[in-house]
């Protein structure tokens, strides 16, 4: 590990990193080095995840077998398996069976030597790494050994005793129903995985107890089939860097992939006699995404595309996999709809099922639902209003794995909606409008084709293919992935004929483009490299809306697994940069202030920032109460971060607007914001700095001081009566008595502030904008925003790192107390090479990321050339490798608010988080333009994203004259703050979260509930 030289960025320690995990899934096929006879899987974990059954990994052959059995069997070639009470499994068709009379599932055979139902936990609630190995052989009847911290734990006689074959699939964080894929969204992991070693022999106890604390010295050992130890970007010297590859650091070369996107490649479609030739993109856990598209269909649409995937058999189920996510338009509405969502993450959604839901079908007659297409207009299935569903299926008969054109029509006048195959249309027989469920067999003529009529939606939202966004640009599950080809896709902002169909579904450009906002072609010419070595499917329309191609993969952050040094002391923790730590939340811990004086009592700004991967509680950041349950315990309460609410002195609203539909609990970094004012009772919700949700809450009322304030759990009395689960700290009420089950924060809270007044959209992004080192009141090296601010009423920036007081920085004494021992957690501050501004380690930046002029790709001075200025200026005539630094760039000129279609929420994480801008930073994330230089000056350049935010126009202007320069794809920078993002590789989007909410098939409707069975 190299040192980081320069000010303000932060550094890991000598564990390095690791992989933050959250239903991904990082694959390797073809391990032709897998151990045959003998295996040990060693690995630190850390997770606080009760809710899933978690994989740790998984192993599968692709097999061949006829029978069901025994290709089961084949894909649970060896299987770790719940981490919860862990189970280690080779070539058993049932991992856990319950009843199991016949004793043949692998927990059974664990159960017969210990007698016990328990194995071995490697969950706690506050996240604490544990050491597991696990040994097998085909010696000993199959004996498999499961080993905690070094302690033998659990041991089973398997009889397993044939041979592991090499060259199989072998999968981190999720278990494999079929080979390479088919994973269960309930058997993802859910937390941190480093230091794996995979052992081509049985470590004995003692080899396993000595080495597992090894920072290092186990490197090239010849008994080594793979180690992974997750720490590729330790020597990026403070600045963000792309890192697909985890390198294999046992000297086999069994590196790991853990980016991969779309595929491109050159088609001849034939349909009808005809052909076209195209280019095409192929899809596996990965997708095209734009997080701010414009120019969308409000109204009346048109959606058209080629696509193949594979074959589906009428009759036989497919393993886990349920639907297969083709197209997502999540937005917010266009007007005031009663009943209906602000957020629709389904404003257009197009789905495959995958899976036969005729059981729900009211009519007995109905037929397999296997390849029918699910079309969502105007939707949201994540709040507790079932008027804010609307989706119809149209009986398609996709079941072959041929190529198709598929188009959907809606007329927003009458909401009727056309689906036609092959320029064939198709007959729905099933739908939800509103809540109001119908079916009826297509061969009867079908159902009514209307559907959300006159309902509109925002023309700026997040546009996906390959995946189902739960929120904005993400919440994705690999189980929901389309598996397969896209070609030429069309969209338009009017209802396009049959006859025009059929016309023109053979031809990569229609006879005429009236009306067409967007158009992919995915040829050579269409699918283009941006400076940062990402791949962008353009837009071949005006409105300029590329498509970056992603994956869905797991974080980097920092590791802080308890390794030593060689002589056995241990290693240095992360060092701080000038974005100091944050506060790490469970339900161990409580912190609380008693006797909360200046409460604001008729206006409240709250806002702060916060991560999270707890996709099973509806998690509570912030909870007011001065009174006892029901009488005004939820003064003021911000609830459920997989669906947020709000309660204003015991208003939480109506079943129809309860919740916001919006989840956070994406692994990300997420500003938000809350405010209220008494005078009409307008609560706003923003996410990232866009608004997001609109409620009225407790109109007329006054909040009153001297209560309690509790970060992190909810209060049914004052001071207690925690919604928490059995062993929680504090007074916790019955679980059987809590209304929406154990309520607590799990997760990381950052800069949170409380105002006296109500903040504007415009001010509430300065600040978000300022905790990312870019506002007028503080820089990379002093983020964070003036303390001293009339209408502040308390600033807890949580950068003490130490001690149990959270200190109230405003000076006005509400000093947070944590009553138990605190875990701090160093924010990964990193500067972002290219985003024109020098900050931490960097000599200069010139806004590129381009070697040879002056300031090379890395941001260090190339020899022979003096660089200065925000954006550096290099000429010729200097040393080189050094320079003065050039004075902070100064912050933005204030700028009209933005409207709530207008804003970025999701520039406050792009980059993956990985650059250095803590937070998401919006402002980092933005496109270099020279021409844009010219005219706004160098000042401005360096926020030339609120720029564009604010002047669409200007940016429209910009992206014309890139594309005439051939620069469109030069977007260096990002979001510098590497917890932003699951994917750290991004320097633009962030797409990679997953579903805040279980599958849910259709016909189900009703709020979200947590697993069944499950004690938190």
């Amino acid at each position: 590990m190299s040192l980081v030289v320069g000010v303000g960025v932060s550094s890991p320690g000598g564990a390095g990193h690791a992989l933050l995990f959250r239903d991904h899934v990082v694959l390797k096929k073809d391990f032709r080095d897998f151990p045959t006879a003998a295996m040990t899987f060693e690995a630190w974990v850390s997770s606080s995840d009760y809710c899933h059954a978690g994989t740790i990994m998984s192993y599968a052959k692709d097999s061949k077998a006829s029978s069901d059995e025994q290709r089961i069997a084949d894909f649970n070639h060896f299987v770790i398996f719940d981490p919860r009470n862990l189970l280690a499994c080779h070539d058993f068709m049932y991992i856990d069976l319950k009843p199991d009379p016949r004793n043949e599932s692998c927990h059974a055979s664990f159960w017969n030597v210990s007698r016990s139902e328990a194995t071995a936990n490697y969950v706690e609630r506050d996240a604490s790494w544990h050491h597991l190995a696990v040994t097998w052989s085909v010696e000993d009847a199959g004996l498999t050994k499961v080993y905690w911290d070094g302690l033998l734990v659990a041991s089973a006689y398997t009889h397993k005793t044939n041979p592991l074959e090499p060259g199989g699939a072998f999968v981190l964080g999720a278990e494999q129903d079929c080979f390479g894929g088919c994973t269960d969204p309930s058997q993802g992991f859910f937390g941190a995985i480093d230091e794996v070693r995979i052992w081509k022999v049985v470590r004995s106890q003692d080899e396993i107890i000595r080495h597992m604390r090894w920072a290092s010295g186990l490197e090239n050992h010849e008994q080594l089939s793979a180690y992974w130890k997750f720490n590729d970007p330790d020597s990026d010297n403070g600045q963000f860097r792309r890192h697909a590859i985890a390198k294999d650091s046992s000297g086999k070369g069994n590196d790991l992939s853990i980016l991969s996107s779309p595929a491109r490649m050159d088609v001849d479609i034939q349909s009808g006699g005809n052909s076209v030739r195209t280019g095409m993109l192929t899809f596996k856990n990965n997708v095209a995404v734009n997080k701010l598209v414009k120019g969308m269909p409000e109204k009346s649409f048109t959606i058209e595309f080629w696509a193949r995937s594979k074959a589906l058999d009428r009759d036989k189920p497919d393993m886990q996999e349920k639907f297969a996510e083709v197209f997502s338009y999540a937005a917010q509405h266009a007007q005031d709809l009663e009943g209906g969502p602000d957020f629709m993450d389904d404003a257009i959604r197009i789905e495959r099922y995958l899976e036969d839901f005729s059981p729900r079908l009211i009519d007995t007659h109905s037929t397999s639902t296997r390849g029918t297409i699910s079309v969502h207009i105007n939707s949201n299935e994540h709040t507790d209003s079932s008027r804010a569903q609307n989706w119809i299926d149209f009986d398609a008969q996709w079941l072959d794995a041929e190529w198709h054109h598929i188009a959907i029509t809606w007329n927003y006048e009458d909401g009727i909606t056309r689906l036609y195959i092959d320029g064939n249309a198709k007959t729905p027989f099933w739908k939800n409008a509103g809540g109001v469920l119908e079916d009826k067999p297509a061969s009867q003529g079908g159902v009514d084709p209307s559907l959300a009529a006159r309902t509109t939606r925002s023309n700026t939202g997040s546009l996906v293919l390959g995946q189902d966004q739960d929120c904005p640009g993400g919440c994705f599950r690999p189980s929901n992935s389309y598996d397969g080809d896209l070609a030429i896709l069309r969209i338009w902002d009017r209802v396009v004929s049959a006859d025009y169909i059929k016309r023109n579904m053979m031809r990569e450009r229609p006879d005429t483009e009236a009306g067409l906002v967007a158009l992919y072609i995915f040829d050579v010419e269409g699918i283009k490299e941006a400076s940062n070595g990402e791949l962008v499917a353009m837009d071949r329309t005006a409105k300029k809306n590329h498509l970056e191609l992603r994956s869905n993969s797991p974080q980097w952050v920092y590791s802080t697994a308890p390794l030593v040094k060689p002589d056995g002391t241990p290693v240095d923790a992360p060092a701080v940069g000038a974005a100091g730590y944050a506060l790490a939340l469970h339900d161990k811990q409580v912190l609380i202030l008693p006797n909360f004086q200046d409460f604001p009592s008729d206006a409240i700004t709250v806002e702060f920032w916060m991560q999270s991967i707890d996709t099973c509680r509806p998690g509570v950041p912030f909870s007011y109460a001065h009174g006892k349950y029901e009488k005004e315990d939820n003064s003021f309460l911000i609830f459920n971060y997989n669906s947020f609410g709000v309660s204003v002195m015991e208003d939480e609203g109506q079943l129809s607007d309860h919740l916001s539909g919006v989840a956070t609990t994406d692994g990300l970094w997420h500003h938000i914001a809350v405010t209220w004012e008494s005078s009409t009772g307008t609560v706003i919700l923003y996410l990232d700095s866009r608004e997001v949700w609109r409620v009225n809450r407790g109109k007329g009322k006054k909040i009153p001081s001297g209560g309690t304030l509790v970060i992190g759990r909810e209060q049914d009395c004052q001071g207690g009566c925690f919604d928490s689960a059995a062993g929680a700290a504090g007074k916790v009420s019955v679980v059987d008595d809590q209304e929406y089950g154990p309520q607590d924060f799990f997760g990381l809270i950052e800069e949170m502030r409380i105002w006296k007044v109500v903040r504007t959209p415009e001010e509430i992004r300065q600040g978000m904008v300022a905790d990312d080192g870019r506002g007028a009141g503080g820089g990379f090296d002093t983020p964070g925003i003036d303390k001293d601010h009339k209408d502040l009423v308390a600033y807890w920036d949580f950068n003490k790192g130490s001690g149990y007081m959270i200190k109230d920085v405003t000076n006005h004494g509400h000093d947070l107390i944590a009553s138990q021992p605190p875990k701090w957690e160093v924010v990964r501050w990193l500067s972002t090479c290219g985003n024109g501004v020098v900050e931490g380690s960097e000599q200069c930046d010139d806004g590129d990321l381009v070697d040879g002029d002056g300031c090379s790709s890395i941001c260090r001075i190339e020899p022979g050339y003096t660089c200065t200025g925000n954006p550096s200026k290099c000429t010729k005539g200097g040393s080189g490798g050094g320079g003065s630094t050039p004075p902070p760039a100064p912050g933005p000129a204030p700028q009209p608010a933005p409207g709530p279609s207008s804003a970025k929420p999701d520039d406050a994480a792009r980059g993956g988080g990985s650059s250095g801008q803590r937070h998401g930073g919006a402002i980092a994330a933005a496109v270099l333009v020279p021409m844009f230089v010219l005219v706004l000056g160098g000042v401005v350049f360096a926020y030339r994203g609120a720029v564009y935010e604010q002047f669409p126009q200007v940016e429209a202007a910009v992206g014309a004259l890139q594309a005439a320069v051939g620069g469109v794809l030069k977007k260096p920078g990002g979001n510098r703050y590497a917890a932003l993002s699951l994917d750290p590789e991004e320097l633009d989007i962030s797409p990679e979260f997953l579903s805040p909410t279980p599958a849910r098939p259709p016909g189900s409707s009703g709020p979200y509930s947590p697993i069944p069975g499950s004690s938190l």
